[in-house]
């Protein structure tokens, strides 16, 4: 008990007055309550947060538009925030990208406080349009100035929706994917796996909505529900520390006697996703079922997750309730997802065989090379040059005479008689020519 002495208002006497004392409980032992908020950005975010808000419990919902008309519809367990007034007057983003980003820029303040005293954000938007696609890249990016962790869950268009709205989608991509820790990838194109393509509309969007619930559910459960081995918001965090990692989530329910070859075989094939937890880096899974769960089942169960990525770090848990009876429920979360790992064979020595000496190569004949005309000249001492002398120029000259003009008329007709006798022996036959020697 604690004495305090309190004065009296209108007599102005103190008394003492007995109170109990309180206990101050050491801060240690107050345990931290994890905080998980969805937010649904854009129309098709928004539509799928508020059908799935009124099955889940323990998560805070919002929806994010720049569509008035459209939050108004919104049911009353979801908050709902109104941006970009100022740009789109309350109409939309009528599918331009850039203004959805425009109006989420204008009012960073506003979506911080989406993001105050919160431990795990998970966003939501259908890819393709104009609010979705422009802002969901801005809200990702303040939660990450902010140290939020975030997963992201989108949806891409069908194909009848144009090859544009796919192009716009896809641009949206890359620029979230820096901004988050992990995301899931769904196309609407996949709805027909689960559906049959007579199915209305509106039931057909439901059933993915309807596929999501279940996922999210599970993953809630993963946090907030104790179970024989815990996994709390530590777990989880590991599992999603990293920037941008593709993720797969997804959660099954089986029963009957196969109960446990089914949920696995199901748990591991998502319809809706275009890829499965083959190359994924770190695995999270719990498994829920009631106190009869056999351990010959948890381990089929494990060897099975393990069996299908050896190289993934896993993490499990095992929640037991009455509620299930004969039915049990895998929840899986696989981060890094999408790429088979590349396993780096064992250095084995081999022994070379013996191999014969390589034999000398045949010398090629080499083309006789041409012998240039100019030979080279060799320096060497001067020697006597040699004068050839010919036999004319050792003749003795002989010497002329002058004659007169008589002697050279004598001259001429001598050797005009010449040649006469020359003719007249030629005209003569061969046989007749001969000498009298010759013919004997």
């Amino acid at each position: 008990m604690v004495k305090r002495k309190l004065k009296n208002k209108k007599t102005g006497k103190k008394r003492l007055v007995k109170k109990k004392a309180i206990k101050m409980v050491p801060s240690q032992n107050i345990v931290h309550r994890t905080r998980i908020r969805v937010i649904g950005i854009g129309g098709g975010g928004s539509s799928i947060v508020s059908e799935i808000a009124s099955q889940l419990k323990r998560v805070d919902f919002v929806v994010a538009n720049t569509d008035i008309q459209a939050l108004k519809a919104s049911p009353r367990a979801v908050r709902t925030l109104a941006f970009g007034q100022n740009i789109t007057l309350g109409l939309g983003c009528g599918m331009d990208a850039k203004v959805g980003q425009k109006a989420a820029r204008e009012e960073k303040v506003k979506i911080a406080k989406l993001f105050k005293d919160i431990d795990l954000c998970i966003l939501v938007s259908c890819l393709g349009g104009g609010t979705g696609s422009g802002a969901a890249p801005e809200f990702a990016k303040i939660a990450k100035d902010l140290g939020i962790m975030t997963f992201g869950i989108f949806t891409l268009p069908f194909k009848f929706e144009g090859v544009r709205r796919a192009q716009i989608a896809r641009a949206s991509l890359d620029k979230i994917i820096p901004n988050l820790n992990a995301l899931a990838i769904i196309p609407n194109e996949n709805i027909f796996q689960i559906i049959d393509k007579k199915t209305p509309i509106r039931e057909a969007f439901s059933a993915i909505n309807k596929r999501l619930t279940e996922n999210l559910q599970g993953l809630i459960e993963m946090v907030y529900v104790p179970g024989l081995i815990n996994i709390d918001f530590a777990d989880l965090k590991t599992i999603l520390d990293g920037k941008g990692k593709l993720a797969y989530l997804n959660s099954a329910v089986s029963q009957g006697e196969r109960r446990v070859e089914e949920v696995v075989k199901t748990v591991l094939k998502s319809p809706l996703a275009e890829y499965n937890i083959l190359g994924a880096e770190k695995i999270i899974f719990n498994i829920t079922a009631s106190r009869e769960l056999g351990m010959n089942e948890v381990e089929t169960i494990s060897q099975a997750i393990a069996n299908f990525n050896k190289r993934a770090k896993i993490i499990f848990g095992i929640s037991q309730s009455d509620s299930y009876k004969d039915k049990i429920r895998i929840a899986l979360l696989a981060v890094g997802c999408g790429k088979e790992p590349k396993v780096k064979p064992k250095k084995v020595k081999k022994i070379k065989p013996p191999q014969p000496k390589p034999q000398p190569k045949p010398k090629k004949k080499s083309s006789p090379k041409k012998k240039s005309k100019k030979k080279p000249v060799k320096e060497t001492s001067p020697q006597p040059v040699k004068v050839e002398v010919t036999q004319e120029e050792t003749m003795p000259l002989k010497t002329l005479t002058r004659r007169n003009a008589l002697d050279l008329k004598k001259a001429a007709e001598k050797a005009e008689q010449e040649m006469l006798e020359r003719e007249k022996k030629w005209d003569v036959p061969a046989f007749l020519r001969r000498k009298p020697e010759e013919t004997q």
